[in-house]
């Protein structure tokens, strides 16, 4: 695997790390002032709504785990796609777990990649 993608497989696994711990300076460190994000529910975010989400008092991520994904490079861009799941725990205690796949985009600038677009897709309710 070459440099760029062990660096994307890396902010990757940093990513789900910070999702489950509710690191919101590592998330915004990672995705660029542009970044779009679609949910698996249909709802677009921008940098400051993505964050919000995570920091939202409405619950939090227990679990996220990337499964399958891959990683391909053309210059400044890659792209990651693949699937993950992950548990969310409400506010009132219940539990929200869900399957879907995914697709980031990555630019490289300034000598670092940084993700400016997710777009999430349900595949299911896990059981």
């Amino acid at each position: 695997m070459d440099a760029a993608r062990m660096e994307i497989e890396a902010l990757e696994a940093a990513r789900a790390r910070a999702i489950a711990a509710g690191d919101l300076d590592r998330l915004a460190a990672m995705v660029t002032g542009d970044y779009h994000h679609v949910d698996a529910d249909g709802q677009i975010r921008d940098k400051a709504g993505y964050l919000a989400a995570i920091r939202s008092a409405a619950g939090r991520y227990l679990d996220y785990r990337l499964r399958d994904n891959r990683i391909e490079v053309s210059g400044t861009i890659a792209w990651v796609h693949g699937s993950f799941d992950n548990k969310f725990e409400a506010a009132d205690g219940s539990l929200r777990c869900k399957v879907a796949r995914h697709l980031r985009l990555y630019r490289f600038e300034n000598g670092n990649w940084r993700n400016f677009y997710h777009q999430g897709t349900l595949i299911a309710a896990a059981e």
